[in-house]
């Protein structure tokens, strides 16, 4: 699923850990630098810079980290921006408070840039205005759940493909800018509509054309906003 912002580039760059921009919670894969080891699920916990980096097992029920002080592990995962990877001697291993392990800082990570700007995961109710064929200048409107979004694009699940690759359609949603209700039109080409698998839904994807100075304002506070996951709403 991927639109026009998506560069998929194969320059693999030499970066700084903390130019990841790496938060809390984040999926990550850990696999032992032994032979016949297995990729294990983890997610990133933090890291003080120099000094270390804390990965846990994933979910709230997870209890070991599957890692073994004193061996080598290669990290990888994607901050919805950049595929990365880094090898580093995990330091130590802790079950209380919670299980985790300590790994060695490293002196660069392995880096490719897959996309010009973060993603960030939504799940909000977004009309949506289509192309109308008998009546040019009445744009049908439909129901839509944006799947996620970025300053550049977004992706978004409805019944119908909507309209053609190339055609362009208006977004319209309610956000909450601390406490305060704030409406986001924007206008999105469509990349691609493709059908998710056996489902009766079609993921649409799209890049943003002609933002306004107000839409980009929005659109960097909810890209920039982990926790406004819902758009505050009236009934």
């Amino acid at each position: 699923m991927t639109n026009d912002e998506d560069i998929r580039g194969t320059l693999v760059e030499k970066l700084p850990l903390r130019a990841l921009g790496l938060r809390t919670g984040m999926a990550l894969q850990t696999r032992r630098l032994v032979e016949g080891a297995n990729k294990k699920e983890a997610q990133y916990l933090g890291a003080i810079t120099g000094k270390g980096v804390m990965v846990g097992p994933m979910g709230p029920d997870g209890v070991k980290t599957e890692l073994d002080e004193g061996e080598v592990c290669v990290v990888r995962g994607f901050t919805g921006q950049y595929e990365f990877s880094f090898l580093s001697k995990v330091l130590q291993t802790f079950e209380k408070p919670f299980a985790y392990a300590l790994l060695a800082y490293p002196a660069h990570v392995d880096a490719r840039m897959v996309r010009q700007s973060m993603r960030t995961k939504v799940s909000w109710p977004t009309t949506v205005e289509i192309p109308n064929k008998d009546d040019p200048l009445n744009p049908k409107t439909v129901e839509a759940t944006l799947v996620d979004i970025s300053m550049q694009g977004a992706m978004i699940k409805a019944d119908s493909q909507l309209a053609a690759v190339g055609e362009s359609v208006k977004l319209s949603m309610t956000v909450a800018i601390d406490g305060t209700q704030e409406d986001l039109s924007v206008v999105g080409t469509i990349c691609h509509n493709n059908k998710a698998g056996t489902e009766d839904y079609y993921f649409i994807g799209m890049s943003f054309k002609n933002t306004t100075q107000h839409d980009k304002l929005v659109l960097h506070y909810v890209t920039q906003t982990p926790l406004n996951q819902q758009p505050n709403t009236t009934e």
